[in-house]
Protein backbone atom coordinates (compact mmCIF):
# COMPACT_ATOMS: atom_id res chain seq x y z
CA UNK A 1 0.00 0.00 0.00
CA UNK A 2 2.81 2.54 0.86
CA UNK A 3 4.42 1.89 -2.43
CA UNK A 4 0.97 2.74 -4.16
CA UNK A 5 0.27 5.83 -2.40
CA UNK A 6 4.35 6.96 -3.58
CA UNK A 7 3.21 6.02 -7.37
CA UNK A 8 0.03 8.24 -6.82
CA UNK A 9 1.62 10.58 -5.04
CA UNK A 10 4.23 11.30 -7.99
CA UNK A 11 1.22 10.74 -10.48
CA UNK A 12 -0.21 13.70 -8.86
CA UNK A 13 2.82 15.57 -8.89
CA UNK A 14 2.99 15.44 -12.72
CA UNK A 15 1.83 18.28 -14.80
CA UNK A 16 0.48 16.14 -17.36
CA UNK A 17 -0.69 12.18 -17.31
CA UNK A 18 -0.43 9.62 -19.91
CA UNK A 19 -3.32 8.00 -20.91
CA UNK A 20 -2.68 4.22 -19.96
CA UNK A 21 -2.85 1.58 -22.47
CA UNK A 22 -5.81 -0.56 -22.68
CA UNK A 23 -6.29 -3.58 -21.07
CA UNK A 24 -9.19 -5.67 -23.27
CA UNK A 25 -10.11 -7.17 -19.78
CA UNK A 26 -11.76 -4.01 -18.96
CA UNK A 27 -13.92 -3.44 -22.02
CA UNK A 28 -16.99 -3.16 -21.51
CA UNK A 29 -16.87 -2.06 -17.68
CA UNK A 30 -18.52 0.57 -16.47
CA UNK A 31 -18.22 1.79 -12.63
CA UNK A 32 -20.43 3.23 -10.66
CA UNK A 33 -19.52 5.92 -8.10
CA UNK A 34 -21.57 6.90 -5.14
CA UNK A 35 -20.69 10.84 -4.94
CA UNK A 36 -21.63 11.81 -1.15
CA UNK A 37 -21.80 15.76 0.02
CA UNK A 38 -23.61 17.40 2.63
CA UNK A 39 -24.36 20.13 0.27
CA UNK A 40 -27.70 20.84 -1.81
CA UNK A 41 -27.86 19.44 -5.31
CA UNK A 42 -28.36 23.54 -6.05
CA UNK A 43 -25.28 24.43 -4.47
CA UNK A 44 -22.49 26.01 -6.66
CA UNK A 45 -20.03 23.67 -5.49
CA UNK A 46 -22.22 20.58 -6.59
CA UNK A 47 -23.24 21.83 -9.59
CA UNK A 48 -19.48 23.05 -10.48
CA UNK A 49 -18.71 19.37 -9.72
CA UNK A 50 -21.67 18.02 -11.99
CA UNK A 51 -20.75 20.12 -14.66
CA UNK A 52 -17.51 20.02 -15.15
CA UNK A 53 -15.61 17.89 -12.91
CA UNK A 54 -17.68 14.57 -14.32
CA UNK A 55 -17.62 15.80 -18.06
CA UNK A 56 -13.58 16.36 -17.49
CA UNK A 57 -13.44 12.85 -16.28
CA UNK A 58 -15.58 10.93 -19.00
CA UNK A 59 -14.20 12.67 -21.60
CA UNK A 60 -10.98 11.66 -20.07
CA UNK A 61 -11.95 8.11 -20.33
CA UNK A 62 -13.14 8.03 -23.69
CA UNK A 63 -9.89 9.36 -24.41
CA UNK A 64 -8.54 6.01 -22.84
CA UNK A 65 -10.58 3.84 -25.20
CA UNK A 66 -11.33 0.20 -24.06
CA UNK A 67 -15.08 0.73 -23.39
CA UNK A 68 -14.65 1.82 -19.69
CA UNK A 69 -17.59 3.70 -18.76
CA UNK A 70 -18.90 5.86 -15.61
CA UNK A 71 -21.93 5.70 -13.97
CA UNK A 72 -22.50 8.57 -11.23
CA UNK A 73 -24.58 7.93 -7.90
CA UNK A 74 -25.90 11.44 -6.15
CA UNK A 75 -26.08 11.29 -2.50
CA UNK A 76 -26.02 15.27 -2.21
CA UNK A 77 -28.24 16.82 0.80
CA UNK A 78 -26.84 14.81 3.60
CA UNK A 79 -28.67 11.56 2.55
CA UNK A 80 -25.86 9.70 3.33
CA UNK A 81 -23.74 12.31 5.30
CA UNK A 82 -23.94 15.59 6.50
CA UNK A 83 -21.58 18.47 6.61
CA UNK A 84 -19.26 17.46 8.98
CA UNK A 85 -19.61 13.54 8.23
CA UNK A 86 -18.60 13.48 4.34
CA UNK A 87 -14.69 12.48 5.08
CA UNK A 88 -15.97 9.20 7.48
CA UNK A 89 -18.85 8.16 4.93
CA UNK A 90 -16.07 7.98 2.50
CA UNK A 91 -13.29 6.35 4.61
CA UNK A 92 -15.95 3.48 5.57
CA UNK A 93 -16.76 2.89 1.74
CA UNK A 94 -20.65 4.22 2.13
CA UNK A 95 -19.20 6.39 -1.42
CA UNK A 96 -16.70 6.15 -3.36
CA UNK A 97 -16.50 10.05 -3.86
CA UNK A 98 -16.76 12.91 -1.28
CA UNK A 99 -17.21 16.57 -1.77
CA UNK A 100 -16.12 17.81 1.56
CA UNK A 101 -16.68 21.13 3.31
CA UNK A 102 -13.26 20.72 4.64
CA UNK A 103 -13.75 23.68 7.57
CA UNK A 104 -16.06 21.31 9.14
CA UNK A 105 -13.36 18.29 8.94
CA UNK A 106 -10.84 20.60 10.34
CA UNK A 107 -10.07 17.78 13.56
CA UNK A 108 -9.12 15.61 10.94
CA UNK A 109 -7.80 17.87 8.20
CA UNK A 110 -5.90 20.44 10.46
CA UNK A 111 -3.82 21.52 6.61
CA UNK A 112 -6.59 21.65 4.77
CA UNK A 113 -7.73 24.87 5.84
CA UNK A 114 -5.29 26.98 5.12
CA UNK A 115 -6.64 29.65 3.20
CA UNK A 116 -9.15 30.56 5.38
CA UNK A 117 -6.39 31.74 7.91
CA UNK A 118 -4.91 34.07 4.61
CA UNK A 119 -7.55 36.74 4.09
CA UNK A 120 -6.57 39.84 1.64
CA UNK A 121 -3.83 37.31 0.01
CA UNK A 122 -5.27 37.05 -3.48
CA UNK A 123 -8.74 38.38 -5.31
CA UNK A 124 -8.05 35.34 -8.06
CA UNK A 125 -10.36 32.38 -7.73
CA UNK A 126 -7.96 30.40 -10.34
CA UNK A 127 -4.67 31.75 -8.45
CA UNK A 128 -6.22 30.85 -4.92
CA UNK A 129 -7.06 26.76 -6.76
CA UNK A 130 -3.64 26.51 -8.30
CA UNK A 131 -1.70 26.88 -5.26
CA UNK A 132 -3.74 24.84 -3.15
CA UNK A 133 -3.59 22.19 -5.71
CA UNK A 134 0.36 22.83 -5.79
CA UNK A 135 0.29 22.12 -2.50
CA UNK A 136 -0.82 18.46 -2.77
CA UNK A 137 1.53 17.57 -5.74
CA UNK A 138 4.81 19.13 -3.64
CA UNK A 139 4.49 18.39 -0.57
CA UNK A 140 3.56 15.20 1.27
CA UNK A 141 2.74 16.35 4.70
CA UNK A 142 -0.48 18.25 2.76
CA UNK A 143 -1.60 14.24 1.33
CA UNK A 144 -0.86 13.08 5.19
CA UNK A 145 -4.25 13.92 6.39
CA UNK A 146 -6.41 12.78 3.62
CA UNK A 147 -4.41 9.11 3.34
CA UNK A 148 -4.87 8.74 7.30
CA UNK A 149 -8.68 9.19 6.53
CA UNK A 150 -8.06 6.48 3.47
CA UNK A 151 -8.81 8.63 0.67
CA UNK A 152 -6.96 10.43 -1.91
CA UNK A 153 -7.02 14.23 -2.40
CA UNK A 154 -8.11 14.45 -6.44
CA UNK A 155 -8.69 18.08 -6.90
CA UNK A 156 -10.27 21.52 -4.79
CA UNK A 157 -13.27 23.73 -5.47
CA UNK A 158 -12.69 27.47 -4.71
CA UNK A 159 -15.25 29.81 -3.89
CA UNK A 160 -15.63 33.20 -5.35
CA UNK A 161 -14.41 36.12 -3.18
CA UNK A 162 -15.64 36.92 0.73
CA UNK A 163 -17.57 40.41 1.36
CA UNK A 164 -19.19 41.91 4.02
CA UNK A 165 -22.64 41.81 3.72
CA UNK A 166 -24.35 44.28 5.80
CA UNK A 167 -27.90 46.12 7.33
CA UNK A 168 -26.76 49.10 7.79
CA UNK A 169 -24.56 51.11 5.38
CA UNK A 170 -20.70 51.15 6.21
CA UNK A 171 -19.01 54.25 5.48
CA UNK A 172 -15.88 53.88 7.32
CA UNK A 173 -14.18 51.17 9.42
CA UNK A 174 -15.30 53.02 12.78
CA UNK A 175 -19.43 52.16 11.50
CA UNK A 176 -18.38 48.62 11.96
CA UNK A 177 -16.99 48.77 15.35
CA UNK A 178 -19.25 47.10 17.42
CA UNK A 179 -21.61 45.15 14.97
CA UNK A 180 -22.14 41.83 15.20
CA UNK A 181 -21.23 39.74 12.01
CA UNK A 182 -22.20 36.05 11.10
CA UNK A 183 -20.14 33.78 9.58
CA UNK A 184 -21.08 30.11 9.08
CA UNK A 185 -17.09 29.15 8.91
CA UNK A 186 -13.95 30.15 11.40
CA UNK A 187 -12.99 33.17 9.58
CA UNK A 188 -13.86 34.92 12.94
CA UNK A 189 -9.92 36.47 13.00
CA UNK A 190 -10.79 38.54 10.09
CA UNK A 191 -12.89 40.65 12.12
CA UNK A 192 -10.50 41.53 14.67
CA UNK A 193 -8.80 44.18 12.74
CA UNK A 194 -12.29 46.14 12.62
CA UNK A 195 -13.42 45.33 15.97
CA UNK A 196 -16.56 44.00 14.76
CA UNK A 197 -18.05 40.70 17.05
CA UNK A 198 -18.19 37.64 15.07
CA UNK A 199 -20.78 35.00 15.86
CA UNK A 200 -20.57 31.56 14.35
CA UNK A 201 -23.89 30.25 13.18
CA UNK A 202 -25.20 27.37 10.34
CA UNK A 203 -26.29 28.91 7.09
CA UNK A 204 -29.54 27.85 7.52
CA UNK A 205 -29.65 29.67 10.51
CA UNK A 206 -28.96 33.36 9.04
CA UNK A 207 -32.69 34.34 7.92
CA UNK A 208 -33.82 33.51 11.28
CA UNK A 209 -31.76 35.71 12.99
CA UNK A 210 -32.03 38.71 10.78
CA UNK A 211 -35.60 38.99 10.69
CA UNK A 212 -35.37 38.79 15.07
CA UNK A 213 -32.51 41.51 14.22
CA UNK A 214 -29.96 39.73 16.49
CA UNK A 215 -27.48 40.19 13.57
CA UNK A 216 -26.29 42.59 11.52
CA UNK A 217 -24.80 41.55 8.53
CA UNK A 218 -22.78 38.46 6.99
CA UNK A 219 -19.51 37.89 5.70
CA UNK A 220 -19.56 35.40 3.30
CA UNK A 221 -19.22 34.45 -0.61
CA UNK A 222 -21.36 36.11 -2.93
CA UNK A 223 -22.81 33.35 -4.44
CA UNK A 224 -23.89 32.41 -0.92
CA UNK A 225 -25.99 35.62 -0.34
CA UNK A 226 -28.14 34.54 -3.21
CA UNK A 227 -28.47 30.77 -1.92
CA UNK A 228 -29.92 32.60 0.88
CA UNK A 229 -32.41 34.84 0.04
CA UNK A 230 -30.73 37.29 2.48
CA UNK A 231 -30.64 40.21 -0.56
CA UNK A 232 -33.45 41.69 0.83
CA UNK A 233 -32.76 42.09 4.06
CA UNK A 234 -28.56 42.67 3.91
CA UNK A 235 -28.87 45.00 0.93
CA UNK A 236 -25.37 46.82 1.51
CA UNK A 237 -22.30 44.94 -0.06
CA UNK A 238 -18.83 46.17 0.92
CA UNK A 239 -16.07 44.48 -1.55
CA UNK A 240 -13.22 44.14 1.19
CA UNK A 241 -11.01 42.07 -1.01
CA UNK A 242 -11.07 39.08 1.57
CA UNK A 243 -10.47 36.82 -1.54
CA UNK A 244 -11.71 33.66 -2.56
CA UNK A 245 -11.31 30.54 -0.60
CA UNK A 246 -10.27 26.74 -1.05
CA UNK A 247 -12.95 25.60 0.74
CA UNK A 248 -14.42 22.37 -1.09
CA UNK A 249 -11.99 19.32 -1.76
CA UNK A 250 -13.15 16.09 -4.20
CA UNK A 251 -11.46 13.07 -2.72
CA UNK A 252 -11.61 9.01 -3.58
CA UNK A 253 -12.12 6.38 -1.03
CA UNK A 254 -8.45 4.95 -1.03
CA UNK A 255 -8.79 1.30 -1.54
CA UNK A 256 -11.25 1.72 -4.54
CA UNK A 257 -9.70 4.00 -6.64
CA UNK A 258 -6.69 0.88 -6.02
CA UNK A 259 -9.07 -1.64 -7.32
CA UNK A 260 -10.22 0.61 -10.20
CA UNK A 261 -8.66 -0.40 -14.15
CA UNK A 262 -5.84 1.38 -14.49
CA UNK A 263 -7.05 3.19 -17.26
CA UNK A 264 -9.77 4.79 -15.14
CA UNK A 265 -7.36 5.41 -12.56
CA UNK A 266 -5.56 7.72 -14.84
CA UNK A 267 -8.13 9.36 -16.46
CA UNK A 268 -9.77 10.38 -13.00
CA UNK A 269 -6.09 11.88 -12.29
CA UNK A 270 -5.68 13.40 -15.46
CA UNK A 271 -9.15 15.26 -15.32
CA UNK A 272 -7.99 16.77 -11.59
CA UNK A 273 -5.77 19.02 -13.24
CA UNK A 274 -7.81 20.17 -16.13
CA UNK A 275 -10.86 20.89 -13.76
CA UNK A 276 -9.35 22.74 -10.68
CA UNK A 277 -8.78 26.11 -13.15
CA UNK A 278 -12.09 25.68 -14.50
CA UNK A 279 -13.90 25.13 -11.76
CA UNK A 280 -12.75 27.99 -9.30
CA UNK A 281 -13.40 29.75 -12.75
CA UNK A 282 -16.78 28.83 -13.29
CA UNK A 283 -17.14 29.45 -9.15
CA UNK A 284 -15.78 33.54 -9.91
CA UNK A 285 -18.34 34.01 -12.85
CA UNK A 286 -20.97 32.33 -10.97
CA UNK A 287 -20.48 34.97 -7.99
CA UNK A 288 -20.18 38.14 -10.50
CA UNK A 289 -23.08 37.13 -12.15
CA UNK A 290 -25.19 37.07 -8.62
CA UNK A 291 -23.35 40.16 -8.11
CA UNK A 292 -24.99 41.90 -11.20
CA UNK A 293 -28.68 40.38 -10.76
CA UNK A 294 -28.11 41.38 -7.34
CA UNK A 295 -27.35 45.03 -8.08
CA UNK A 296 -29.99 45.52 -10.42
CA UNK A 297 -32.48 45.05 -7.92
CA UNK A 298 -31.29 47.46 -5.78
CA UNK A 299 -27.79 45.80 -3.78
CA UNK A 300 -26.19 48.92 -2.94
CA UNK A 301 -22.37 47.95 -3.65
CA UNK A 302 -19.02 50.16 -2.04
CA UNK A 303 -15.69 49.40 -2.39
CA UNK A 304 -13.76 50.73 1.00
CA UNK A 305 -10.75 53.01 0.04
CA UNK A 306 -6.95 51.70 0.37
CA UNK A 307 -5.96 53.45 2.90
CA UNK A 308 -9.53 52.29 4.70
CA UNK A 309 -8.60 48.82 3.65
CA UNK A 310 -5.04 49.14 4.60
CA UNK A 311 -5.71 49.57 8.32
CA UNK A 312 -8.11 46.78 7.99
CA UNK A 313 -5.38 44.98 7.11
CA UNK A 314 -2.65 46.21 9.38
CA UNK A 315 -4.66 45.88 12.58
CA UNK A 316 -4.96 41.67 12.28
CA UNK A 317 -2.76 39.70 14.07
CA UNK A 318 0.44 37.36 12.28
CA UNK A 319 -2.80 35.23 10.90
CA UNK A 320 -0.49 33.03 8.92
CA UNK A 321 2.14 32.88 11.18
CA UNK A 322 0.12 31.95 13.89
CA UNK A 323 -1.40 29.05 11.91
CA UNK A 324 2.15 28.03 10.80
CA UNK A 325 3.33 27.72 14.51
CA UNK A 326 0.46 25.70 15.51
CA UNK A 327 0.95 23.39 12.45
CA UNK A 328 4.39 22.81 13.59
CA UNK A 329 3.66 22.31 16.79
CA UNK A 330 1.61 19.25 15.68
CA UNK A 331 4.22 18.09 13.75
CA UNK A 332 3.62 19.20 10.24
CA UNK A 333 5.80 21.39 7.86
CA UNK A 334 3.69 24.53 8.51
CA UNK A 335 6.18 26.94 7.74
CA UNK A 336 7.22 25.28 4.81
CA UNK A 337 3.19 25.05 3.64
CA UNK A 338 2.43 28.72 4.36
CA UNK A 339 5.70 29.96 2.38
CA UNK A 340 5.23 27.49 -0.57
CA UNK A 341 1.30 28.88 -0.97
CA UNK A 342 2.08 32.25 -0.72
CA UNK A 343 4.69 31.49 -3.39
CA UNK A 344 2.51 30.09 -5.85
CA UNK A 345 -0.19 33.22 -5.31
CA UNK A 346 2.82 35.85 -5.99
CA UNK A 347 3.88 33.48 -9.24
CA UNK A 348 0.59 33.68 -10.42
CA UNK A 349 0.16 36.92 -10.63
CA UNK A 350 -1.53 37.51 -7.28
CA UNK A 351 -0.72 41.10 -4.92
CA UNK A 352 -1.16 40.01 -1.36
CA UNK A 353 -2.28 42.74 0.66
CA UNK A 354 -0.16 41.36 3.68
CA UNK A 355 2.72 38.51 3.12
CA UNK A 356 1.75 36.51 5.53
CA UNK A 357 4.69 33.96 5.34
CA UNK A 358 7.46 36.95 5.22
CA UNK A 359 6.71 39.14 7.89
CA UNK A 360 3.98 40.56 10.34
CA UNK A 361 3.49 43.61 8.18
CA UNK A 362 1.26 44.97 5.94
CA UNK A 363 3.06 45.02 2.13
CA UNK A 364 0.35 46.55 -0.29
Amino acid sequence: MDGLKTWLAGTIAAATLAVAAVDPATAGVTETFTVVSGLPAGHPAVRIFREHFRSLAEQQMAAAGGGVSLKWRPAYDGTIAKYGDVLEAVSDGVGEIGIIAVDYELRRLPLQGISFHLPFAATQCTAVAAAYHALHKEIEDMNKPWQQAGQIYLANITTDGYGLFTGPKIKSIEDLRGLTMAVAVRIEPWLSGVAAQPFRMPLGQLAGAFEANTIDGALMPITEIADLRLARQLNNYLLTEFGPQAAYAITFNEQRFVDLPGPMRDALLAATDLFVPVGAQAYCDAGADVLEDLKSRGLSTQRFYRSRRDQWVAALPPLGQMWARAREAEGYAGSEILAVYMDHLRAAGAKPKRDWDLDNAPTN
